[in-house]
């Protein structure tokens, strides 16, 4: 009897280790189809995720590379794993794009292995230059700690109040004058 528990106890052991860490299909775009070999986040990788949050032109270059790697890396950490294909896409024409989904995949993958394609997409009548990033995930621990060092060094809260600022400073509003907004009160001296 005890054999025979050892050797259940193995199997059932070996069935968490296999399937208890298996992928799940995961994609970005509700409604995707995908399989489990894939975290896929394209398309306009990062046009998704500033339509989530607000990453105005005004702010740092710095910032906006920031923000949009913190998000797209938030977006693997929590649902991809290592071993899928990682796929980001974004506008060869946007600045911030190359950049940030660039620092996404060498966070992510080995660096040697992420491999660009250029391609094109239209909106109407405009064509415009696109570019894919595939790779392997190999380094999903390493970068929730990346995460995790980000966030205790430079808070996302921090950066989006970053963000805010750059559009206040370019527009000349305060946060007073912003809607729903409490003013700012000053200390009495």
């Amino acid at each position: 009897m005890t054999t025979f528990r050892t050797i259940l106890r193995s199997a059932v052991a070996g069935a968490l280790l296999v399937f208890g860490t298996a992928s799940m299909a995961v994609a970005l775009r509700p409604g995707k189809t995908t399989d489990a070999s894939v975290c896929d986040l394209g398309h306009n990788t990062n046009g998704y995720f500033g339509a989530k949050m607000l990453v105005p032109a005004a702010a740092a270059p710095k910032d906006q590379v920031d923000a949009f790697f913190r998000m797209a890396s938030g977006f693997i950490a929590t649902n991809c794993s290592n071993g899928q294909v990682l796929i980001l896409q974004g506008s060869a024409d946007v600045d911030v794009d190359s950049p940030s989904l660039l620092q996404v995949a060498n966070s992510s993958c080995m660096a040697a292995n992420v491999k660009r394609t250029e391609g094109t997409a239209a909106r109407g009548d405009y064509t415009y230059p696109t570019f894919e990033l595939r790779c392997t995930i190999l380094k999903h621990s390493e970068l929730i700690k990346q995460l995790a060092e980000l966030e205790r060094t430079d808070s996302m809260e921090a950066l989006k109040g970053r963000l805010v600022r750059s559009v206040q400073e370019t527009s000349g509003t305060s946060t007073s004058s912003m809607p729903g907004q409490q003013p700012r009160r000053t200390a009495a001296r």
